[in-house]
């Protein structure tokens, strides 16, 4: 077989798993920031930020529920306690848009033929675009000083959304919160 036919299948193959080992990554990126000058364990209460709660007619819908769940819980084993009260209040924001990715990879043709009186004609370089549509989704929660109103630490977490991500949604939001509470100084 040809060197460079042996060349462009091993290619393609590697492009091939490379695709399908980062379509499967379901664990979201995680960021964090904080104010260097905040001392966390001055802060003992923490609530929710009052635009939070649901006002009037509006409802409390199943996913602002999930996430405030899941927020409560990692609060409470980060040794805070939920009050009216708060010192810390906890706020958070979902954004989810449509994104496009462009890629762009060399590819050799397969093109190979004898013209008379020019002699082998072959292997031109291509370049193959690749277009990816994909829905991405971010999580912010923020801890913010209740008397100062001073944010002190932003947790952030970016992630692919697909069709599977709503199936067993409240598990997916925990493990997401759980990520992000992982950057909380102690």
């Amino acid at each position: 077989m040809d060197k460079n036919i042996q060349f462009t299948i091993r290619y393609a193959l590697l492009v091939l798993l490379t695709g399908i080992l980062l379509g499967c990554q379901s664990v979201p990126t995680i960021h964090s920031m904080q104010d260097q000058s905040a001392q966390f364990d001055e802060y003992q209460t923490f609530g929710f930020y009052p635009t939070l709660l649901p006002q009037g007619n509006e409802y409390d819908s199943l996913t602002f529920r999930y996430i405030k769940s899941a927020i409560k819980s990692e609060m409470l084993n980060h040794g805070y306690k939920y009050a009216d009260e708060p010192d810390l209040w906890v706020n958070f924001n979902v954004n989810i848009k449509d994104k496009i990715n462009i890629t762009s990879a060399p590819s050799a043709s397969l093109y190979y033929h004898y013209r008379r009186g020019y002699g082998v004609w072959g292997n031109y370089p291509i370049v193959d675009d690749r277009i990816t549509q994909y829905t991405e989704g971010t999580l912010n929660i923020d801890l913010i000083d209740s008397s100062t109103k001073r944010l002190l630490w932003e947790g952030v977490a970016i992630g692919r959304v697909s069709e599977n991500t709503y199936e067993n949604l409240e598990d997916k939001i925990n493990k997401a919160v759980a990520l992000i509470f992982e950057k909380l100084p102690k």
